[in-house]
């Protein structure tokens, strides 16, 4: 049986206390906004919004970003209402933009602060079973198509897969641009949903919606046999 020396039993308790640290802190913010999140997707809620985001003026602009990276980061809140507001605020392209950004500033956050972490966060924040599913993202040969093609196709839990992409082999830089250039079909799907929404065209938004429900639903039935190719 190894025996630790003291330096390295210095160094993992102060590995698990970061980690400790790092979970509470992530579990009291997403407790603390869970409420905003709640009600985030009700039209009521969004319209009171709009007219407060809009009277702060380009602070306005900074606060859906943080919101962007916020849930981002969080991973277990959905992603779609925050970019059908922005596509309400600020339009289908200003909206894609803020998000895009957001997502690009989260992922970067997350990658890095994972590589320093390491797995034993990341078991800590999703569970080993979770994480199950996805082990062959870690050790991919083909890392870059792999990411494109999980961020691509509709259902993956694409937040939870910017934690596991700081412990695989693909380099950050390549991960960052695939995973946000993958992402764009699916954002900008739902800022152009938000905008037609603001502006009142009804007809669009119950197209796009069609449109988004259709190619939702062939991602649903391909995903398993994708996610099957993929482990092979």
């Amino acid at each position: 049986m190894r025996h630790w020396s003291s330096q390295e039993k210095k160094q993992f308790i102060r590995l698990g206390l970061l980690v400790a640290g790092t979970v509470l802190v992530i579990g009291a913010l997403a407790l603390l906004c869970m409420p905003f999140f709640a009600k985030i997707e009700e039209p009521e809620f969004q319209q009171q919004f709009q007219k407060w985001v809009y009277s702060l003026g380009w602070k306005g602009c900074l606060i859906l970003l943080g919101i962007q990276i916020f849930q981002i980061i969080i991973a277990f809140i959905p992603g779609e209402p925050v970019e059908l507001l922005a596509g309400m605020l600020y339009g289908a392209w200003g909206g894609l933009m803020i998000c895009l950004t957001g997502i690009l500033m989260a992922s970067t956050a997350i990658f890095f602060a994972v590589r320093k972490l390491g797995y034993p966060a990341v078991v800590r924040i999703f569970g080993k079973e979770k994480l199950d599913e996805f082990k062959f993202f870690n050790s991919a040969e083909k890392a870059e198509v792999v990411t494109f093609i999980l961020f691509l196709i509709p259902g993956t839990p694409k937040d939870m897969l910017t934690y596991l992409a700081g412990i695989s082999r693909i380099k950050p830089a390549s991960f960052l641009f695939l995973s946000t250039f993958a992402r764009i079909p699916s954002v900008v799907t739902s800022t152009l949903m938000g905008s037609t929404m603001s502006s009142g065209n009804w007809e669009m938004t119950v197209l796009i919606f069609l449109l988004t429900a259709a190619i939702g639903l062939v991602g649903i039935l391909y995903k398993d046999r994708i996610l099957h190719r993929l482990r092979r």
